[in-house]
């Protein structure tokens, strides 16, 4: 029977969840989705595995949940939709460390907690303090996608991710846990560390002559208009004397405007995900986001 597997596809922890859905479900066909594409029909028979997204990737009024695997960790989609979908979720830990747990362990829980063979999914804790086995790729890029800065390894292996496409030999490397992996992995991370020097001194730059603080929603943000941004756009100017509360930046799409919205270094106590959902989108509580096709919603 036929097996779908939808992913977010911008982002490299939603990339990472297509490869390993590909290394355990070589016959599932891929689907890669992102925020504001056309709705996926729910496909006719089969398991549809939904990762790093929530159903709302799913188009019409009704499907079957029995037949969703629904692994993720977006704070906004795990209270919107019904504990009750079978799958792995947890807010605080990338999709991807969750999805390699699932495959590689269960293949196929009957619920979030305990698989078919007696296999206990790990907890928030046991991914916090690095007790789980997986290959040191899905570990680097799931730390880099929530922002734990504990390893810096995390960030650089983003850049050498992004200095190359890579081939389905190299995805098999990445995933096998190994040494090959392991040399791969340190061979992205000396090409990322170039390519990460060029861009903190081209951020440092950006952020120190084009920023502006801006009051939105009860807080002040540092605000860039511009389409290339996260958070780490920022650090030249992320302390507590530029006067702000969180991050923020915007683009124009051509339809609509796009926002994203970041913890502050200094302010990571704040659920900056209660604005985006208020705005119609989501996310994480300190990276998130949302989209409107009017006036922005701070110049009103």
């Amino acid at each position: 029977m036929k097996t779908t597997v939808i992913h977010h596809s911008a982002d490299f922890d939603g990339i990472f969840c297509r490869e390993i859905a590909r290394k355990f479900l070589p016959e599932a066909e891929l689907i890669g989705w992102d925020h504001g594409d056309p709705k996926i029909p729910f496909p006719a028979e089969g398991t549809v595995y939904i990762l790093d997204l929530s159903p709302d990737c799913l188009g019409g009024d009704t499907y079957d949940s029995s037949r969703i695997i629904w692994i993720d960790h977006h704070k906004s989609s795990i209270e919107k939709w019904p504990s009750s979908i079978p799958g792995y979720r947890i807010d605080g830990v990338a999709a991807c460390r969750l999805a390699w747990q699932w495959f590689a362990n269960v293949g196929g829980p009957v619920n979030r907690a305990e698989g078919q063979h007696g296999y206990h999914l790990p907890d928030m804790e046991a991914f916090r303090n690095r007790q789980v086995e997986e290959p040191v790729a899905v570990m680097l890029a799931g730390e880099y996608d929530i922002w734990d800065k504990r390893d810096e390894r995390a960030e650089t292996f983003q850049f050498g991710l992004r200095s190359q496409e890579l081939s389905e030999a190299d995805w098999f490397i990445l995933l096998t846990g190994d040494g090959p992996s392991e040399h791969f992995v340190e061979r992205l991370l000396a090409q990322g560390g170039m390519l990460q020097r060029y861009q903190q001194r081209n951020d440092a730059n950006v952020v120190n002559f084009r920023s502006f603080l801006q009051p939105f929603d009860g807080l002040t943000f540092l605000a860039l208009n511009t389409a290339r941004c996260n958070s780490l756009s920022f650090a030249a100017k992320d302390v507590p004397e530029t006067g702000h509360d969180a991050l923020m930046g915007f683009y124009w799409t051509g339809k609509s405007w796009k926002v994203s919205l970041y913890h502050a270094r200094h302010r990571t106590d704040l659920d900056l995900s209660k604005i985006a959902v208020k705005f119609g989108g989501g996310g994480h509580r300190g990276a998130c986001g949302f989209e409107c096709k009017g006036a922005l919603p701070f110049c009103l």
